[in-house]
């Protein structure tokens, strides 16, 4: 019985955390748009990446630290990086027939398959956002919620989640609607959620997620 108890304040702790770190994100874009028009640096690609890196730091990395500790759980226990050979099967698996979808448009139309220069945007999609978000949403947010419920549905919530997370930057670069209409957005990163989520639950670490989401990312 205690245990169940637990468990449930386990879960409602994570959607009550979850309702906190959307609103602090929305305060994050208000203040990013506010700032902007004092400090035109922050407008900058370098000035953007320090200010969304510190801002995911303290909104969604801290909040992600106090779930794992709430659920017992340890960063070492969410990396379980001793189980490589898993997260490099599936996490590399699943994010290979993910960058499929991109690669092979992008071959077909005589587009780069790979990024062809450096910018800090790119350092932001290929590094910051894989690690950031996964440990987030699949780390702190998935794991938890497998406490009250099952994987299927736990990872059906945290994918519908992830889309949330992306609505308020929709919205204040005025791309919003798009995403919901458009053949890419809302519904596409639902389902490489899902598969995010398969692969940090198949290979028992939120690498599996990583990387997957790392191979989505780059092409």
């Amino acid at each position: 019985m205690n245990t169940r108890k637990s468990s449930v304040s386990v879960v409602r702790s994570t959607y009550i955390m979850f309702v906190a770190i959307i609103v602090a994100w929305i305060a994050a874009w208000m203040a990013k748009v506010h700032l902007e028009k004092g400090i035109q640096w922050l407008g900058s690609s370098q000035g953007g990446f320090v200010y969304w890196t510190t801002a995911k730091i303290v909104i969604w990395i801290i909040p992600a630290l106090w779930l794992l500790q709430i659920s017992g759980r340890t960063i070492r226990d969410t990396f379980n990086l001793a189980n490589w050979k898993a997260w490099l099967a599936w996490g590399g698996g699943l994010g290979a027939l993910i960058a499929l979808t991109g690669i092979i448009p992008n071959y077909l139309g005589g587009n780069a398959i790979l990024p062809s220069q450096f910018s800090f945007s790119l350092l932001n999609v290929i590094v910051i956002a894989p690690v950031f978000e996964e440990f987030l949403m699949r780390g702190a947010i998935l794991g938890n919620l497998q406490q009250g419920h099952s994987f299927f549905v736990a990872n059906i919530i945290s994918s519908l989640m992830f889309v949330v997370l992306h609505m308020p930057g929709w919205y204040f670069m005025g791309v919003l609607s798009e995403n919901f209409v458009g053949p890419v957005g809302a519904f596409s990163i639902f389902l490489v959620s899902l598969a995010f989520g398969y692969a940090t639950h198949r290979s028992r670490s939120v690498m599996g997620g990583v990387l997957c989401h790392f191979l989505n990312n780059l092409f």
